[in-house]
Parts: structure tokens; C-alpha cells; sequence
């Protein structure tokens, strides 16, 4: 059984003032650079054996302080970058607020793309393949992925057997911890959006079944060469 941790990057400026960072280079602030010491607090008794992050900055910066808490290695995987939000990227919700695509990505976000941007169903499927291409390569594992909200929140979709038009129903805030059981033929979603606070404990429960049937074998390692993974050779869901 694999245990898989999905971390959402910790709060910026454009979080707090509604604005649409995409891809660009968006650092965390002082609240989100402490999210993500609390995250490193909970996570530090869990044995994590592997941490891999999106290259978005907000992301990787997250996941260097995880890095440090937890003494690991980090690797960024390109699919758990953000959404390709196109020309939404920098804007305010409340400008596109109005748009018809914006009315779409409520009502019918499976349909839904944006302009010169992804559509959110490619956003699921690469997201759904990272994390079988780390349960393919780490049976054994406590994986840690750093990536972004609608990143994580279809992807949890997809292991919850929501129709994909449901997954706005997820809460995920800044900083916030979900966890999938992966087994072999069997699927467990853990936690959804366990925001750590300050003197707040682990649940071990969301690793007991991994403490139970972990088993000392080597793992082959995710990572290419130049330190970046792409999950190109994961087929298509």
C-alpha cells in the first residue's frame, strides 16, 4: 500500500486578494511560509520516503521547508504545476467574473476552457497520473506531493467517484493535507483539507494500515536524470 500525501502550497498575496496567480512566479507570504513550518511539524513523525512538488513557485517554496523538516530530497514533477489559466492568469476574479467561461467553470466545469488556457479534465487526468505513475513506483512508500487547489480537488474527485462536475464541492484551503490509501485493487481517501494548527497532533490513523504493511524493500526512484519527472509515459486516463 502506498500513502499519499497531496499538499496545498501555502497562502500568497493573490490568495488573500482574490487574484489569479497561474503559473506565475507568486512567492508564498509570511502566513504561507508558516503554513508550511505546520505542515513539516505533522508530517515530521510519518517517515515520509519521498517529497516531489510543482515547479510553480509558490509550490516549491512550500516544499523547501517541508524538504527541511523532514531531511529529503525534493524533486518537481511538471503535471502538478497550477491550472493553465491563459489570459485569466494575473487577473482579478472579480473581472472575469462575468465572462461566459466563468459561468462554465461553476455550472459545467467538465466542458470548461480557458481562453488560451487548459481545460480542467486535462487538469485531472495529469494530475490522476502522477499519482499512479507513485503507486506503480512506490508500493511501499509515504509520498509527499506539493501541488495546487483544483490540482488536488479533481484529482481527489477522481478517488472519490465524484461525477467531475461535483468537485467544486471540495474545500481545500492554503496549507491544507488530504491522504489516499492506495492498495493494489482498493482505494482509501484518508483526509480532505486537514488544516494543521498550532499544537494540533497528527492523526496517526491515516497511516496505520501503511505501518502495518510496510515492508523493508528497496524503491526504485521516480526521479530522471536532470532532476524533473515527467509522466509522459503514463497512458492517458
Amino acid at each position: 500500500m502506498t500513502l499519499i500525501i497531496l499538499v496545498r502550497h501555502g497562502q500568497t498575496d493573490d490568495n488573500v486578494s482574490g487574484r489569479i496567480s497561474g503559473q506565475g512566479p507568486v512567492p508564498l507570504n509570511a502566513r504561507g511560509r508558516e503554513q508550511a513550518q505546520l505542515v513539516g511539524e505533522v508530517l515530521a513523525s510519518l517517515g515520509v520516503t519521498h517529497l516531489f512538488a510543482s515547479p510553480v513557485v509558490r509550490a516549491r517554496q512550500t516544499a523547501e521547508i517541508l524538504a527541511a523538516r523532514l531531511q529529503l530530497g525534493l524533486t518537481e514533477i511538471s503535471e502538478l504545476r497550477e491550472v493553465g489559466y491563459g489570459e485569466w492568469e494575473g487577473r482579478s476574479f472579480g473581472e472575469i467574473r462575468g465572462h461566459a467561461i466563468a459561468q462554465q467553470v461553476f455550472h459545467d466545469p467538465f466542458h470548461a476552457v480557458f481562453p488560451r488556457g487548459e481545460s480542467l479534465r486535462a487538469v485531472q487526468q495529469r494530475g490522476v497520473r502522477v499519482i499512479e505513475a507513485v503507486r506503480q513506483t512506490y508500493p511501499q512508500g509515504v509520498v509527499v506531493l506539493v501541488s495546487h487547489g483544483d490540482v488536488i480537488r479533481t484529482a481527489l474527485a477522481h478517488y472519490l467517484g465524484m461525477a467531475f462536475n461535483d468537485y467544486r464541492r471540495i474545500t481545500l484551503d492554503n496549507g491544507a493535507i488530504s491522504v489516499l490509501e492506495l492498495f493494489d485493487h482498493w482505494i482509501r481517501v484518508k483526509a480532505v483539507n486537514f488544516v494543521p494548527q498550532v499544537g494540533q497532533l497528527w492523526l496517526e490513523s491515516f497511516y496505520e494500515t501503511w505501518q502495518k504493511t510496510q515492508q523493508l524493500v528497496p524503491t526504485p526512484s521516480l526521479a530522471s536524470s536532470d532532476g524533473v519527472y515527467q509522466c509522459t509515459a503514463i497512458p492517458s486516463l
